[in-house]
């Protein structure tokens, strides 16, 4: 083999090593986005998880299939805001439109001062929160959830 023959060969299997490399970290990074998503979808004949969910009946603007359920858990915000325990991009939602927490009669929903409310069963909720212990409906403008186990 000629010095030109081995130098080429050589940078073949470097520009190898780095679309290997490249490859691998655009998978890793891939894996890595789609675990920190909060969305939990019920597959039909799967087995349930325990603990309470929402679960969307009508999903507005978020692009959400009805069905797609969220696992409640401790204390959680819901809003447009992507830092939000339960984030819902929809424009009628504020950015921090409500908030669930764990109480010792059952759940607390709060209305956060939004713009379009925060309605459960058709009543709307204030600062003081109402409690909820399965089976209501919740609406956060125009997206409408269930909330049970």
């Amino acid at each position: 083999m000629t010095g030109s023959n081995e130098l080429l060969l050589l940078r073949l299997a470097l520009i190898g090593i780095i679309f290997l490399f490249v490859l691998v970290t655009a998978l890793t990074l891939r894996s890595g986005l789609q675990t920190s998503v909060p969305v939990v979808r019920q597959r039909q004949g799967a087995p349930r998880s325990p603990g309470m969910r929402l679960v969307v009946i009508a999903a507005g603007e978020t692009g959400l299939p009805p069905g797609t359920e969220f696992a409640v858990a401790g204390t959680m915000t819901l809003g447009r805001d992507s830092d939000s325990g339960i984030a819902l991009a929809d424009a009628s939602i504020s950015n921090q439109h409500a908030r669930m927490e764990r109480v010792r009669d059952g759940w607390r929903i709060v209305d956060l001062g939004s713009t379009n409310g925060t309605f459960v069963n058709g009543r709307g909720v204030d600062g003081d929160g109402v409690i909820l212990r399965g089976g209501e409906q919740i609406s956060v403008g125009a997206v409408t959830l269930r909330f049970g186990g």
